[in-house]
């Protein structure tokens, strides 16, 4: 968030839409509310993972933008996640964007993120497991059941392993 002060939500998503991390600049209002949060997250993971089918053809995909009234949403690939953020609509896009891919090469290279895994009660391992009998991906399961994903392929291991 240092980056620059325009910036008011900064996080990372996973390609599920799961929010790993996130911060937000004091003192504002959210523009969205209840579960659209939630769905920006996962509609910006999807169209990065989507972009990225043209790498070959267009060269590596910096960022996509959105550019609203009164925000601009900015959505960064980060190695298998995405930065996701929201600025003001004050100040030189192009100089927030040069400032951002610069910190981006600074931090990538030593980036670790360590996930938690979330402990799964009786019911929702059991409907986890149904989902993955049927076929669905692990992404897509994440996405039901709000999970992320390494939590979602650690059960399918012991699913599996169990038999």
């Amino acid at each position: 968030m240092n980056v620059d002060e325009s910036i008011r939500f900064s996080g990372i998503v996973e390609k599920s839409g799961h929010l790993y991390a996130s911060v937000m600049r004091e003192g504002l209002d959210e523009h969205l509310k209840g579960r659209n949060p939630e769905i920006s997250f996962s509609q910006s993971a999807y169209i990065v993972d989507l972009r990225k089918m043209f790498t070959q053809e267009l060269g590596k995909l910096d960022s996509v933008i959105y550019l609203y009234e009164k925000v601009r949403m900015i959505s960064v690939p980060l190695r298998d996640q995405v930065l996701v953020l929201s600025t003001d609509n004050y100040g030189n896009l192009d100089d927030l964007l040069s400032k951002l891919n610069k910190r981006v090469k600074e931090i990538e290279p030593d980036l670790q993120l360590r996930r938690v895994t979330t402990h799964l009660d009786r019911e929702k391992l059991e409907i986890l497991r149904n989902l993955f009998e049927s076929g669905i991906s692990d992404e897509m399961i994440a996405d039901q059941l709000d999970l992320d994903i390494d939590t979602v392929k650690s059960a399918i291991q012991g699913i599996t392993k169990t038999g």
